[in-house]
């Protein structure tokens, strides 16, 4: 950093666990890249491997340096598609917020590596903690259940709100789950300036919290990068970012709309259907009289034939599939046999007290079972199963009730230790996370240069993007199910159903609330020293 006391050129880091670690894991060997790929390296290269030479040139002058990107840059994770994401990220934000104005006041050529250097180390660290945290825990039970009291204490300040001479949405909300973060209610000018007020130093205190477990020992002491950091982490990353763009209802079903159709298969493609020839002909008076005559006292008179082959073929075909079903489901508990046990709860880095890992994490020393994490509870109250089937909703809570005293699906079964690999093979693989950056990066940093900022749509542009959103989630549920589940064909009561759950995210103060509380839970299992302080 370029400041009065500045450290020597040749100034380095003593490679702390967290380097060496990553530094075994470099000599694997990159895999293939695509030619966006080879284009993103290019412009990884130009920005944090080029050193300018004049204060006022710019980055697309400097010369291309030749070389592996896992030769000159620090590794960031034990992953090199995700460094390749991460860096892009890192470039866009340099070449847009940083190098902008930095240049213009000095041409420190090591400015630009000691912030690649300090990313590095902190990644680095992020990734160690992210192992110690007990992710099945985290995804399946305390989010979702957060996310089930969150639409609890909505729905019942929604419906509060409707009783005459009832107190606000917001107001009801902030009785049953209050936060110092988002108080006063913001009613008025001094009240959504006292809020405001609040909101800002509750960021700052969260990231004030976070830096010292990240930050290098010696970036501790530099009161510029202290100030620097802090301020783009709980400025642009925190209050306007997650509680700002993020907590807006349009944005939220926007982004639902956006993933189910890209998640949603596509439709094959329509073969050419063979209608009955003898049906149109007798449509277009091309048949005479006689024929068809004889047409559909034949046709009457092979009803019976062709209803005991459908139902034939229909009981060959569910004989097939349960046995299909049961093969599969019994090879797949042969298998279970042999996998891990699961975790005995989270992990606590070393030097932590046992009051604190006690107090941190607040759960059993035997982990939860599977089929017993909120999440189930927080998708039947999505869905309304409870009010739409009660009866359903009483057989799968006797179930699993008799399923976790039995011992069946119990803790470490067979099941659940089947249950959780499925989980951990397909949803929290390390795989997902490569797409998900390279699209956050392109729907913020399109043609990696910062986009145009989006205008906030209108109440009837709202109003359509919910319907929207309403439309893909009707669309992409079975006609069977749906047409079961809403007890009705009505493509549009369905729609209508769905647009009134989705009002529970309709308010951007209640969608805040819920921000504020995930990210706090996220901070402390990530950072459990964090809590320490809070008791």
């Amino acid at each position: 950093m370029a400041q009065a006391a500045r450290p020597p050129a040749a100034h380095r880091r003593q490679p702390s666990r967290l380097e060496l670690e990553a530094n075994g894991l470099s000599n694997d060997a990159p895999e293939r890249r695509t030619a966006d790929d080879e284009a993103t390296v290019k412009f990884i290269k130009r920005i944090l491997c080029a050193t300018p030479a004049t204060p006022t040139q710019d980055e697309t002058t400097a010369p291309e340096v030749d070389g592996n990107l896992e030769d000159l840059l620090p590794r960031l994770t034990s992953r090199a598609e995700i460094d390749l994401q991460l860096y892009a990220i890192l470039a866009v934000v340099l070449s847009q917020f940083v190098q902008t104005w930095y240049n213009r006041i000095t041409p420190d050529a090591d400015f630009i590596s000691e912030v690649v250097q300090i990313v590095a180390h902190c990644t680095r660290e992020f990734e160690q903690r992210l192992k110690l945290v007990n992710l099945d825990l985290l995804f399946l039970d305390e989010l979702p259940g957060l996310l089930d009291a969150h639409l609890q204490a909505a729905d019942v300040a929604m419906r509060s709100s409707h009783v005459p001479d009832g107190n606000s949405i917001a107001a009801v909300y902030q009785t049953l789950r209050p936060h110092n973060a988002l108080v006063p209610l913001p009613v008025d000018e001094a009240s959504i300036l006292s809020q405001r007020n609040n909101e800002v130093d509750w960021s700052q205190l969260l990231v004030d919290s976070i830096l010292p477990l990240l930050l290098p020992s010696e970036d501790l002491v530099n009161p510029c990068l202290d100030v620097v950091v802090a301020e783009i982490s709980s400025g642009m990353i925190i209050r306007n970012a997650v509680m700002g763009r993020a907590c807006q209802p349009w944005l939220l079903w926007e982004g639902c709309t956006k993933a189910i159709y890209a998640l949603k298969p596509k439709p094959p493609s329509k073969a050419e259907s063979v209608s009955s020839s003898l049906s149109k002909l007798e449509q277009s008076g091309l048949l005479s009289s006689s024929e068809s005559v004889q047409h559909n006292n034949g046709r009457q008179r092979s009803h019976v034939v062709q209803t005991m082959v459908s139902a034939s073929w229909a009981t060959l075909r569910y004989i097939v599939l349960s046995w299909t079903l049961l093969r599969v489901f019994l090879l797949a508990l042969m298998q279970a046999s042999s996998l891990p046990m699961r975790s005995q709860g989270p992990k606590q880095p070393k030097g932590s007290s046992d009051m604190l890992a006690e107090a941190v994490t607040g759960l059993e020393s035997v982990p939860r079972p599977m089929i017993g994490m909120r999440l189930w509870r927080c998708i039947g109250r999505l869905t309304s199963l409870e009010t739409r089937m009660p009866w359903l909703t009483g057989c799968l809570s006797l179930a699993q009730h008799l399923s976790i005293s039995t011992g069946v699906c119990g803790t470490n079964s067979a099941i659940d230790r089947m249950m959780s690999a499925h989980i951990h093979e397909r949803l929290l693989r390390s795989a997902l996370l490569p797409p998900i950056l390279q699209a956050i990066r392109s729907a913020v940093f399109p043609g990696n240069v910062l986009g145009p900022a989006r205008q906030p749509p209108s109440h009837a542009e709202t109003i359509e993007i919910k319907r929207e959103c309403a439309r893909a989630i009707v669309d992409v549920v079975p006609h069977t199910a749906r047409t079961l589940y809403f007890a009705t064909q009505d493509t549009a009561l369905m729609q209508a159903d769905i647009e009134s759950t989705l009002d529970l995210f309709a308010d951007a103060y209640l969608n805040k609330n819920l921000m504020v509380a995930a990210l706090e839970l996220l901070v402390v299992r990530l950072f459990p020293e964090t809590a320490e302080t809070a008791e």
